[in-house]
């Protein structure tokens, strides 16, 4: 595979970053987790950069991970594959595992759920999911809900 240069990973970035901003990175979930953390590890897409601070970016990652250029790399060209419709078979497998079929209305219909990784958390999507959960739980099941998140993450 030939060597990524300035260029190129600019152009990549810029495809992304589109992707992650006018589409509401939709074609991310096609991919796994992993794979979208990469992207967002290499590419930063959903950051601000100017071209300069991208490709300093780009610099510090490979850096201290060298095997993200790599990793991120395949994951730009599954999303590349699904968006020129040319299979791919990290994205066939995930369509897979996420694919299911139902019957709704007595016929079968296939339904596919799948997550889009954030680089950092949404605090107003938090907000919204707590005022909800709120307005639908009463305090003592919002009280037994906090002890046990409580257990689980302190240990």
């Amino acid at each position: 595979m030939p060597r990524l240069t300035s260029r190129d990973y600019l152009i990549q970035r810029q495809y992304l970053v589109e992707e992650w901003l006018e589409h509401d990175a939709g074609s991310f979930g096609l991919l796994p987790y992993r794979h979208q953390i990469d992207l967002h590890d290499f590419y930063a897409p959903a950051e601000p950069m100017t071209d300069l601070e991208a490709t300093r970016h780009r610099e510090a990652m490979t850096k201290a991970f060298p095997s993200l250029p790599q990793k991120a790399g395949r994951a730009y060209q599954a999303l590349q594959d699904a968006a020129n419709g040319l299979p791919n078979q990290l994205i066939d497998a995930r369509r897979a595992a996420t694919t299911g079929v139902t019957k709704i209305g007595g016929r079968p219909h296939s339904i596919r759920v799948a997550g889009i990784a954030r680089p950092k958390p949404d605090h107003h999507r938090l907000a919204r999911l707590l005022l909800n959960l709120t307005k639908q739980s009463n305090a003592e099941e919002l009280y037994g809900l906090a002890k046990k998140l409580k257990e689980r993450w302190s240990g």
